[in-house]
Formats: C-alpha cells, structure tokens, sequence
C-alpha cells in the first residue's frame, strides 16, 4: 500500500533497492554452493584416504563402500556445478535485461525450479520421501535447462567422472605401492590426473561457452 502514495522518484529507488537486495541474494546463493563443493570435495578426499588404508588392512568391503561413497560426492559436485552454471546464465540474462517483461520472465524461469514451503512439513521422514522423488523431476529439469542453455553439447556431466570399478583399479594400485614400500607420488599423481581430468573437461566445456 505505502508504494501506491509513493512518488515516481520514489517508486524507482524503491525498485533499484529491490533489485540491488535480489542480485545480492542471488550471488550469495552462487557462493553457497561454490563453499558447499568444497567441503563435499574436502570430505570426498577424506574417503579416499580411509579406502586406501582399509584396502591395505584388507577390508576389501570398507574400501569399496567408502569408494562409492567417494564416487556418489563426485557426481554430487559435479551437478551442483552444472545448477551453479545454468543458474548464472540466467543471472547473465538478467542483469542485460532492459524491460519488466523480460525480467518476469527469466525470475518465472527460476521459480518453476524453486519450491520452498517448510511450514507444511508435517511428517519429517515422509515428507523427507516425497522431496527425493521430487529432487529426481528437478534434476531432470535442470539436466534440461543445462542441454538448452550448452545448445546441443553431447554427454552427461556425470559421465565424464571415472566408475567405481575404475577408481577402485586406481585405489588398488596405490594401496599396492605403499604395502610395497615404494614411493607413491607418481601414482598419486597419476589419480589426481584422472580424478581431476573430468572435472577440467567439464569447465572448458563451461567456460568455452
């Protein structure tokens, strides 16, 4: 109501402010996610070392269990950076968007993927269930957004991470060398290439553009 008794001038340092607080809110959302990755990679480097050593111990059950946790942390990020990405070319579009109708239009595109409503929750565990099935639909529709927005380029993000079977011949090799007592930076470093190989190849892409 306070806005319709506003002056024009009013009325658009009032919008200016808006839109200052929603860009503010929205690179803020960018960084959380970019924080979110790294401490999901920190925890995920974590996993591999204890794979390592229960490997070596001969707990070939832990060792397989922490190294599909270590892959389920790498394809987590790895989608987490494709959300990030699409996310900022809508930013992009925004920001060089010169009319309200073309700003309600991307905002619309935004709030089709963002459903927020915690005071309905009423059952934790099933509510819990049915987010899930819904995270499924809203991957797929970023998974989408992501394929539009790359204008045809082939492959699945995740896809360019090595399997379990591979890490686990990577994991096994280096656990080798160490029982062994040699020395183990060739092959740490050769599992960082690979490790990081999918992740590079996932940012030119990104960044090429």
């Amino acid at each position: 109501m306070a806005r319709l008794f506003m002056s024009k001038d009013g009325r658009r340092k009032q919008e200016r402010r808006e839109r200052r607080r929603a860009f503010r809110d929205a690179e803020n959302a960018i960084e959380n996610v970019k924080d979110r990755a790294k401490q999901m990679d920190r925890e995920a480097k974590k996993q591999w070392d204890e794979a390592r050593q229960a490997l070596k111990a001969g707990e070939k059950a832990k060792a397989q269990r922490l190294l599909t946790s270590y892959r389920a942390a790498q394809v987590l990020m790895t989608k987490l950076e494709q959300k990030r990405w699409v996310f900022e070319q809508y930013m992009t579009k925004m920001e060089m968007a010169q009319s309200d109708q073309e700003f309600s239009q991307a905002l619309g595109a935004i709030n089709k993927v963002v459903k927020i409503d915690p005071e309905n929750v009423a059952d934790v565990f099933e509510t819990a269930q049915d987010l899930l099935g819904e995270q499924m639909d809203s991957d797929r529709f970023w998974s989408k957004l992501y394929e539009k927005e790359m204008d045809g380029a082939a492959g699945a993000l995740e896809d360019r991470i090595p399997s379990v079977d591979e890490l686990s011949q990577q994991l096994e090799q280096e656990a080798a060398v160490e029982v062994g007592g040699a020395a183990t930076e060739r092959v740490n470093a050769e599992i960082d290439d690979r490790i990081k190989s999918g992740q590079e190849r996932v940012k030119k892409l990104l960044d090429n553009k």
